[in-house]
């Protein structure tokens, strides 16, 4: 009884694939089957690797457009910013107007060295203004002044003898440069 069921679903298998199941043996056509399905499934991986590598390529195709794209604007935006060395004044009221709508006069770089000068010069005006008031409000505590004056000095160095804020602003432009 089993084997006239599984002789019944072989030829049903038969009609399904259009195949004759008396020239054919179960062995030969689970065999095809079993070849296509192995065949199949690494047809669908190859697929989806060479999908997966084009989108790769298309990616860094992509990512390499935009960084020469940037590289561009970048280098029109210092092309902006830049006065022409040649003396060629064509094109500079262009660019300075550019550069104030792009915000990009407004930035400047400064090196460590020029900020840590620049912090300074500030807390030494902020000193000297100090012990201005002080002078003028309390001109009878001589001991008081040369403590603070020394504590001063010990906390901030002097710069270059200046005394007075006078001195101080007359000298800042030349250090700016």
């Amino acid at each position: 009884m089993m084997h006239k069921n599984m002789e019944k679903q072989y030829d049903d298998l038969g009609k399904y694939f259009v195949f004759d199941p008396r020239k054919l043996s179960v062995e030969e056509v689970f065999g095809d089957l079993n070849t296509f399905r192995n065949m199949f499934q690494q047809a669908v991986k190859e697929n989806q690797k060479r999908k997966e590598a084009e989108e790769k390529i298309k990616r860094a195709k992509l990512a390499r457009e935009k960084a020469e794209k940037e590289k561009e604007e970048k280098l029109k935006k210092n092309q902006l910013l830049d006065i022409n060395a040649e003396g060629d004044e064509t094109g500079i009221m262009d660019g300075l107007l550019e550069a104030l709508q792009s915000g990009a006069a407004f930035r400047r770089k400064r090196g460590p060295r020029q900020a840590a000068n620049h912090r300074r010069a500030g807390h030494a005006v902020t000193n000297i203004l100090a012990k201005e008031l002080m002078q003028e409000d309390t001109p009878s505590s001589s001991n008081l002044k040369k403590e603070k004056k020394k504590t001063e000095e010990k906390d901030e160095p002097k710069l270059e003898g200046a005394e007075s804020l006078e001195e101080l602003l007359d000298a800042a432009p030349s250090r700016s440069n």
